[in-house]
């Protein structure tokens, strides 16, 4: 019985302001049609998780070269490993936005329609599973 290869998974938050509070950005889940999620995918061989996360944004949204404001945490699902990482969100990025996904994954060619949600106490039960896992740590970190 042979071991499973580890897959790597980068998540990306991305943070704004907003009269009302603060922000984060999402798509329409395409698995499940009530639930949202976060850019995200697998970290190519020979990139850091940050690269991963940095270029799954682009892909995913368009918005390029953003900093890492911070690496939340990191948890596993299987032999999946999943780190999640701060970003701002560059100023003048429309509350809704559409974008067509670019790469070589499965969703390349995809339209994604990016919004806002505000960061609240409603947000995590909003994403699907795996996207929440480190709300309550954002959350935190954009109150202190």
């Amino acid at each position: 019985m042979g071991v499973e290869p580890q897959v790597r998974k980068a998540f990306a938050y991305v943070t704004r302001r907003a009269p009302g509070g603060h922000e984060l950005l999402v798509f329409a889940s395409l698995d499940e049609p009530e639930g949202f999620e976060v850019p995200k995918g697998a970290v190519n061989p020979g990139e850091t998780f940050a690269e991963g996360a940095r270029r799954e944004l682009f892909e995913e949204t368009g918005l390029e070269n953003l900093a890492v404001l911070a690496e939340l945490g990191t948890t596993w699902y299987g032999n999946e490993e999943q780190r999640f990482f701060h970003f701002a969100a560059p100023s003048g990025v429309p509350a809704r936005f559409a974008h067509t996904v670019t790469g070589r994954d499965g969703d390349a060619g995809e339209v994604y329609n990016l919004r806002f949600l505000p960061i609240d106490n409603h947000l995590a039960a909003r994403l699907v599973q795996g996207s929440d896992a480190f709300v309550a740590v954002l959350r935190r970190r954009l109150a202190a």
